[in-house]
């Protein structure tokens, strides 16, 4: 016959969101800032292929966010200071660059030809 032993999910629960937190995971934060220009933004069809290179000059690293087709940010990666990605993308698709507290730095979209955006 097996035994269960009562487990306490709400101290499982707050040990994985402290790990995602020290991890640099995204996390759902309700005194997050978003840009004006944000709550207009949606991906559109992706019929156009183009790329966007992103270089953080900044002293801390950044977050990327892709805004779906529904305006909804998803995490791609985080870029550490003095690095740059290049992300394969659509002319149609808003990205989100943000600080570690999800603060919006900005919203960038790509053009047909690929582009170079310096986060300052």
């Amino acid at each position: 016959m097996l035994k269960f032993k009562h487990v306490n999910f709400a101290i499982i629960s707050s040990a994985l969101l402290s790990f995602a937190i020290s991890a640099g995971v995204p996390t759902a934060n309700a005194q997050s800032k978003k840009c004006e220009s944000e709550s207009v933004s949606i991906s559109r069809s992706g019929k156009i292929a183009t790329e966007i290179t992103f270089i953080n000059q900044r002293s801390a690293p950044v977050r990327l966010y892709w805004l779906d087709y529904s305006g909804q940010r998803k995490f791609y990666t985080l870029i550490a200071p003095n690095n740059r990605i290049t992300q394969s993308t659509y002319v149609t698709h808003p990205w989100v660059i943000t600080d570690t507290k999800n603060n919006c730095l900005g919203v960038y979209y790509p053009d047909g030809q690929p582009r170079i955006v310096e986060i300052l």
